[in-house]
């Protein structure tokens, strides 16, 4: 099996990595709709087209390296409809707990942090020492920055975003399409399409929702 890694930037150069890191596949190249050939060249990979014009292959599979949640989402869902199957990439220095569940296609980075019986959904990032605790409930394209924390029972909705250091605390929720910005606590539940910011954090409607 061949993986191709969408987003031909930064991020998609280090996935390429923790794909090297683990051994079992080889990458075929990068989908980006905007890159240059200049970043993959330097892996002696190439640009294989944008992501409007891929058909997969029978034996691709497929990792979204793509920072936005909102973008991760709307691409895996039109990738999906075209028949691709999604990889799940984790790297081995990450710790997982054999209770939790990964969705298809999730990104677990190096020193990232899974506990017991959490569940995260489809196309979840997870980067450096970033934690999801025990029985915590991760929807579908969200990010973890590094360092940052959804603790025990705490759910995050569909491409949900914690900035890098923020805290979700116990049993708390950050609703779909919210972010919670950069060293900011969680001690109250955040609405839908909402920015939630501060020590405690306090939320607002994200602009444009």
């Amino acid at each position: 099996m061949s993986v191709v890694i969408v987003g031909a930037g930064g991020f998609g150069r280090e996935v390429n990595q923790y794909i090297r890191d683990i051994g079992t596949h080889e990458v075929r190249g990068f989908l980006d709709d905007h890159a240059t050939a200049v970043e993959p060249a330097s892996l002696g990979l190439e640009v294989l087209g944008t992501v409007r014009d891929y058909e997969p292959l029978e034996d691709d599979l497929v990792v979204l390296a793509i920072g936005r949640p909102d973008l991760r989402v709307s691409i895996a869902t039109e990738l999906r409809e075209r028949g691709a199957r999604f990889l799940s990439v984790i790297h081995p220095l990450a710790w997982v707990a054999d209770t939790a569940v990964v969705g298809a296609g999730s990104i677990i980075a190096p020193f990232a942090t899974v506990g017991a019986h959490a569940m995260l959904g489809d196309n979840v990032v997870m980067t450096f020492y970033s934690s999801v605790a025990h029985d915590a409930r991760i929807g579908e394209g969200s990010a973890l920055s590094p360092y940052s924390v959804a603790n025990g029972g705490a759910e995050l909705g569909v491409a949900a975003f914690l900035g890098a250091g923020a805290i979700v605390n116990p049993l708390k929720k950050v609703g779909d399409h919210s972010r919670v910005a950069a060293a900011s606590v969680v001690y109250r539940d955040v609405p839908t399409r909402s920015l939630a910011s501060g020590n405690p954090a306090k939320s607002r409607p994200l602009l444009g929702s």
